[in-house]
């Protein structure tokens, strides 16, 4: 591999990744610049990925392998034991104490949108693995203004702020990000664990189904995964996003 084309989030980004892949140093390369990044307005709109072509310099590119020598007459299958285990690399992992650079990306387009909202806010990574980026907002002024009707505010800019810091990333490489607001989801979870066991009693005392408000697909799951382990009722849901709703129904009771 003489040349590779590569995108970053910036120039630098894209230069690493092709070192990285090439497996050399600056000094040993050419670099193109195809195209440079563009953040758009706050980093979300409007933007585009840094683009580079990094070639080999002349003096560092590998010489052409010498044809195979022709194999011997008689070469016995190696056995089982005689086969070289296959080599594997371990998922690259997050060591403690640092953040990575999807949180950090993260944390700096929420930061983008809380200045342009006007809010005195404070956002901290709380949470920071393989699998998601956890981050926590504070803020001195009316926080509902941020969270909006049942959470509708706080899960756009969740929506928002996950897709532009898993832009460009590889498909293996990108993460969960969840966006909480002076422990709101906590509080949110325990009303919503509260309003099923509630439908349940319900419907059990009337034998009529129980049609809950319409939620969120988070919330809708809630709902289910607190009355999976109740015998006495089963729960489903209809109707079509966003007006789609939980319906929790008393189970009938076998005959004698």
């Amino acid at each position: 591999m003489e040349s590779i084309e590569q995108t970053g989030r910036t120039v630098e980004e894209a230069v690493g990744a092709a070192l990285k892949t090439l497996g050399v140093s600056r000094e040993e390369v050419d670099v193109d610049v195809l195209a440079e990044e563009s953040r758009g307005l706050l980093g979300i709109f409007g933007s585009s990925a840094a683009r580079v072509r990094v070639t080999l310099k002349r003096d560092q590119r590998q010489p052409e392998p010498p044809p195979p020598a022709p194999a011997p007459r008689e070469s016995p299958a190696p056995t089982e034991e005689q086969s070289p285990e296959p080599e594997f690399k371990p998922a690259p992992s997050i060591e403690p104490g640092e953040r990575s650079a999807l949180a950090e990306e993260a944390l700096d387009i929420l930061n983008q949108i809380l200045d342009r909202m006007g809010l005195e806010a404070t956002a901290e990574i709380t949470e920071d693995d393989a699998e998601s980026v956890s981050i926590d907002i504070h803020s001195a002024e009316d926080i509902g203004l941020l969270i909006g009707k049942h959470g509708q505010t706080l899960a756009a800019l969740q929506l928002i702020v996950a897709m532009m810091a898993n832009r460009g990333q590889p498909p293996e490489s990108r993460r969960r990000v969840i966006l909480d607001a002076e422990g709101y989801r906590a509080r949110r979870d325990r009303t919503l664990e509260a309003m099923a066991r509630s439908a349940a009693q319900r419907a059990k005392r009337s034998g009529r189904p129980v049609t809950l408000s319409a939620l969120t697909p988070r919330e809708r799951r809630i709902i289910h995964v607190t009355l999976a382990d109740d015998p006495t009722v089963t729960t489903r849901s209809e109707g079509e996003d966003p007006d789609r709703a939980i319906v929790v129904m008393a189970r009938q009771r076998p005959r004698e």
